[in-house]
């Protein structure tokens, strides 16, 4: 056994002799301002865990901690005491590890352990270090915790449109975009460089780039990179993959990687046609109504295509329409037309699909489903919702207006007569033509009371019955009593006497007006004729009153 093998040994043994002691004797005090005090902290200067159970930075595999721990006793450091750390490895399914050590306190007070992060995805997690020194017969104790990880790692890669959506397939004389999700688990920013590679599918690299001085905010947050590569023409079609790696900087200024390499695969696609949205005008109908679904069709490759396009109910085809040179990358939507007269109730998943063309390497985009549409048996049923007079009190000879409000409560267009009557008796019958199915109308029936003897009397009115109308509960509406007595005894003046009245009082008052005006102007025209040279001509004397 050599030198360095017998120290080791030595120093484990009176480790374990010494927690063994003190864990049997120890009462444990946490640090105060006052009396005796221990803090751990690590290397990591600007988040190094200072203070009582304060975390520290965290460390990356393969890194060296180290642990310091300050012992002072009324703010004083205290030298020569032996301090015990016990490191706690994270918690995982395999195995749960915590080893000890022990180091002696130097004239400054503190004592230094350092061991190394191991290369294992075990060591991922939380790391906790205890610190205990005895001073007299307290002992006291710090905690301090860090995480081990990848500081800097990409989480995730995936390849996006224009539009920043999900897409995997890819034309030549395109761009394909990259979305990078980056994660630092420090507590300072850190500043990396990224690096993306293109690779087609018989390995020859089409299209790269490097982004130097690319920041990423501490916490853990996750940090979004975007950027779009073009895809050369000479690129093979099939199977490209596309790499993504952080660096502590540039490779070429001796940088290394932060995280593993991260990849994401794509197709490069030369001959490329997508139904892109199916869209029908109505999700309920009833049988015999007509349906327009628009399909939109886009070319997704760099050849002008001419293909035939295919909408469904359920697995029932409703037509074929073809298309005729669709240029690259441009849209179409064309529309169906579909005639329910023949379709039995019940729900229809629509969906269109598109020939393949040539060379087509994925056709998934070529059928798309876009919901389902119900159809209903039709119905007929119309009916009365009130009955309303204008008063319920009338004198015999007045004329009411009763107010009759129908509806179509069927999907038919239907016209229909609608009578109105007091008790037995018939008011009226009038036609409702071509109401529309859901739509009221408000109809005036006017009851001339004349030949009516003194009673009460109920208001009722009567829809016709329709052809296929099942439901005739509502075509009849009774809606309140109407009392109709004799006109009070004397002179019966009728209402059209008032307005005529009115009329020739109106008549008195314009032609008083016109006589007055005419008199005025009489009276002018002579003061003026026996006034003025009028005057002086025929020897009238304007000051004598003869001529009067």
């Amino acid at each position: 056994m050599n030198a360095k093998l017998k120290k080791l040994v030595l120093m484990l043994t009176i480790t374990i002799i010494f927690l063994s002691f003190i864990r049997g004797n120890m009462k444990i005090t946490f640090s105060s301002d006052t009396g005796g005090k221990i803090d751990l902290f690590t290397q990591k200067e600007t988040s190094s865990g200072k203070g009582p159970n304060m975390p520290s930075d965290a460390f990356n595999l393969g890194e060296e901690v180290k642990i310091y721990a300050l012992v002072t006793y009324n703010g004083y450091p205290v030298r020569s005491l032996l301090v015990a750390f016990g490191i706690s490895e994270p918690k995982n399914p395999i195995e749960n590890i915590t080893f000890y050590r022990a180091a002696c306190t130097n004239e400054s007070g503190i004592a230094m352990i350092s061991f190394r992060i191991p290369h294992l995805e075990t060591a991922f997690g939380e790391w906790i270090v205890t610190g205990n020194v005895r001073i007299d017969d307290l002992t006291f104790q710090d905690l301090i915790s860090f995480k081990i990880g990848w500081i800097v790692e990409i989480v995730s890669i995936k390849t996006i449109n224009e539009e920043y959506m999900d897409q995997e397939k890819f034309t030549r004389k395109n761009y394909v975009g990259v979305e990078l999700a980056l994660r630092n688990i420090a507590m300072t920013e850190k500043k990396i460089t990224l690096t993306i590679t293109i690779y087609d599918s018989l390995g020859i690299r089409i299209n790269s780039t490097e982004i130097n001085n690319f920041m990423i905010q501490p916490g853990g947050v996750l940090v979004y990179f975007y950027c779009f590569l073009y895809i050369p023409k000479s690129a093979y079609v099939g199977d490209a993959v596309i790499y993504a790696c952080a660096y502590t900087t540039s490779a070429r200024l001796g940088g290394v990687p932060c995280c593993p390499e991260v990849s994401s695969h794509f197709l490069i696609i030369n001959r490329d046609i997508a139904i892109l949205s199916v869209h029908p005008s109505l999700t309920l109908v009833y049988k015999s109504e007509i349906v327009n679904i628009d399909v939109c069709v886009k070319n997704k490759g760099w050849e002008t295509e001419s293909v035939n396009v295919r909408a469904y109910y359920n697995e029932t085809l409703i037509d074929i329409i073809p298309i005729f040179d669709l240029k690259p990358l441009s849209n179409m939507t064309i529309r169906f037309i579909w005639n329910t007269s023949d379709v039995e109730e019940g729900l229809y998943l629509i969906s269109a699909s598109v020939d393949p063309v040539p060379d087509e390497i994925d056709a998934f985009d070529n059928i798309f489903d876009d919901g389902f549409v119900e159809v209903k048996s039709p119905f007929h049923d119309v009916a009365i919702l009130n009955v309303t007079p204008s008063s319920t009190l009338i004198y015999i000879g007045e004329i009411v207006d009763i107010y009759v409000v129908v509806k179509n409560q069927g999907n038919y267009t239907e016209s229909f007569n609608v009578t109105v009557f007091y008790d037995s008796d018939i008011i009226g019958t009038s036609l409702v033509k071509d109401l529309a199915f859901n739509v009221e109308k408000t109809l005036v029936f006017h009851w001339d009371t004349q030949n009516v003897i003194e009673g009460n009397y109920t208001l009722s009115a009567l829809v016709s019955q329709i052809l296929g109308e099942e439901n005739l509960e509502n075509n009849c509406c009774i809606d309140g009593v109407v009392e109709v007595v004799a006109a009070p005894k004397g002179w019966f003046i009728p209402d059209w006497f008032y307005w005529l009245l009115l009329l020739l009082l109106i008549l008195i008052i314009v032609l008083l007006i016109v006589w007055l005006y005419r008199r005025k102007r009489k009276k002018e025209t002579k003061e003026a004729f026996y006034s003025g040279w009028t005057a002086w001509y025929y020897g009238y004397d304007p000051q004598s009153k003869a001529h009067n």
